[in-house]
């Protein structure tokens, strides 16, 4: 009897063992997670661009949905659009929901959890046109994965919960060694959601020429490909994400929500990825579905002046500010920006091809393109960097030589 009662105990005491190993190695990757997937539960103001941004905002937006009547959707080129111009223009007060990597997959998935949740009222939709070419970003790893947040119910999150609080946290440790060091580099602001570009102007402002030096070193290269039509040898998804979008479209004016749709700013390097025939009608059936779209990516000067772009694929935020006051009346330049529309695509369209032409004898003849510099009028001057306080990290603001110049060049927006 006291040898039943005895292995009963000893069974009890392993399970308890068990279960409080357990729950102090879940109670370790709660609070050492250095890779931001609780960082709503946490309480914490900042997060890193890098790391499970789709859930961080998506249950930031749950939770204020009350206040939040628009919502920019984008990839990483959208984080520099200005949520208080938008709400200054608008009158609705907005949200800056850029995740890095941005694809049709997710902004239709996104779209559905913003009508169905939340009470938006209306949706900005940017492009970066190089989305043209993919569906989906899933395959990149689990930071690029859609949240259960969006994706289940309340089982589905407790689970991806669960799954989290099981992460390695051996990795996580080593990881949190070096956070202090990096994170205050390019954390963002969660309360606005936009991304923080104070490492890059700090670089551009101390040498400009040399900042521009370096993000052209592949210029002839990229030429190259932009002038013998790379992007028409490229895989594309033009239906699935025509597809996608007539889903937005449809279920948005279906819930009395106005989705708005704009092609940001694109630096001449960046044209091979897409630039070719097929796109063109790419951007026509962009148009037919709906109704109107601005587009900001044409050869216009500004897009041919690197002094405007911080890497090939992101402009600075002047450069986006230009862009939502003239979508707005608020502003003009001449030649940058226009609102497509089913009267003017094909005569659009028709100029942009007949830009590409003439760029292109002019490499053929030259060797060369010749772009814009500083001291042309095509200039937009960088808004200073932002001086908000991290000292609550104890980490000193960061230091831009430690950066190469080119910002997060790898970064698809």
């Amino acid at each position: 009897m006291k040898s039943k009662t005895g292995s009963k105990a000893w069974i009890i005491g392993f399970f308890l063992i068990i279960l409080i190993g357990c729950l102090s190695y879940m109670y370790v990757c709660f609070h050492a997670n250095p890779l931001g997937y609780f960082t709503n539960e946490l309480g914490i103001e900042w997060y890193s661009s890098d790391d499970y941004t789709r859930s961080i905002k998506a249950k930031y937006i749950l939770a204020h949905k009350d206040e939040i009547e628009g919502v920019i959707i984008g990839g990483s080129k959208a984080g520099a659009l200005d949520v208080d111009l938008l709400e200054e223009y608008t009158g609705h007060k907005y949200y800056n929901m850029y995740f890095n990597s941005g694809n049709f997959s997710d902004y239709l998935a996104y779209t559905r959890f913003l009508v169905e949740q939340t009470n938006v009222k209306e949706i900005t939709v940017h492009l970066s046109s190089f989305e043209a070419k993919s569906f989906s970003r899933a395959y990149r790893g689990n930071n690029f994965e859609l949240p259960a947040v969006v994706t289940s119910g309340k089982v589905g999150q407790a689970l991806e919960f669960l799954q989290y609080l099981m992460t390695d946290y051996k990795t996580m440790l080593k990881a949190r060694e070096s956070r202090p060091k990096t994170i205050v580099k390019n954390r963002d602001l969660l309360s606005d959601g936009m991304r923080n570009r104070r490492r890059v102007t700090l670089k551009f402002m101390k040498d400009p020429d040399a900042y521009v030096t370096y993000l052209l070193r592949d210029f002839d290269q990229c030429m190259e490909r932009l002038f013998s039509e790379y992007a028409a040898y490229t895989y594309d998804n033009y239906a699935l994400n025509l597809n996608a979008l007539r889903e937005m479209k449809q279920m948005c004016d279906e819930k009395g929500v106005e989705l708005k749709l704009m092609i940001g700013a694109s630096f001449l390097n960046d044209h091979f990825q897409y630039e070719w025939s097929g796109y063109y009608n790419y951007m026509a059936d962009l148009v037919g579905i709906m109704g109107e779209v601005w587009d900001f990516s044409d050869y216009n000067d500004i897009n041919m002046n690197p002094y405007n772009f911080y890497d090939r694929k992101h402009y600075s935020r002047t450069v986006s500010n230009l862009m939502i006051r003239t979508m707005y009346g608020a502003d003009k330049r001449e030649g940058f920006g226009i609102l497509l529309t089913n009267d003017n695509i094909y005569e659009y369209l028709e100029k942009r091809k007949a830009d590409y032409q003439a760029l292109k004898e002019e490499y053929e003849t030259t060797g060369t393109v010749q772009l814009q510099g500083m001291e042309d009028d095509s200039f937009l001057p960088w808004e200073p960097a932002p001086t908000w306080d991290m000292s609550e990290d104890g980490v000193e603001p960061d230091d831009p030589e430690e950066n190469e110049a080119s910002g997060d060049e790898n970064d698809e927006g």
